[in-house]
């Protein structure tokens, strides 16, 4: 199926590669069907593209790459209606907010986007943990990251000296 995308034009995209959302996004409850585009190999960012609004297309990131530690119960509401029988079959994605200046990228960690890959249902979850923000600085989580990496790494090395 050809699709109009808003960031890439025309693309092919398989009936299989559809992706459901019974209820829509919150504040895009009439948007139920979307695809996910990618940019190219190797990039993080991909897109939640609309089928039916090509203007319609979300940013969105695997949100482990930048909070490894990320987690969060999924309510047994959300496991029956996305059908899921195994948390393996559970893809996880956070919405980007990417202004001007990409230093100031958010990521929404409060609500994710959970998708089961076996049947391509999704639904946006609100997270009642108030430990997650809506807009999280990407640039903050990486810093983070890192110098976590670097304090791990500097332990082993006292360690074994």
């Amino acid at each position: 199926m050809k699709i109009q995308s808003a960031h890439f034009g025309e693309v092919d995209i398989s009936d299989q590669k559809i992706l459901h959302f019974p209820e829509g996004l919150p504040g895009l409850e009439d948007e139920q069907r979307f695809a996910l585009l990618t940019v190219g190999d190797g990039q993080p960012i991909n897109w939640l593209q609309s089928l039916s609004h090509e203007e319609i297309a979300l940013p969105v990131l695997d949100p482990f790459v930048v909070n490894p530690s990320y987690a969060f119960d999924i309510r047994q509401e959300d496991i029956d209606f996305l059908e899921i029988s195994e948390m393996k079959d559970v893809y996880i994605l956070s919405v980007l907010v990417i202004p001007s200046n990409v230093d100031d990228m958010t990521i929404n960690l409060s609500a994710p986007i959970i998708i089961n890959v076996i049947n391509n249902r999704g639904r946006q979850i609100c997270l009642d943990d108030k430990q997650y923000r809506v807009r999280t600085p990407v640039a903050q989580l990486l810093r983070q990251a890192t110098e976590s990496g670097e304090e791990k790494h500097a332990s082993a090395d006292q360690k074994t000296e």
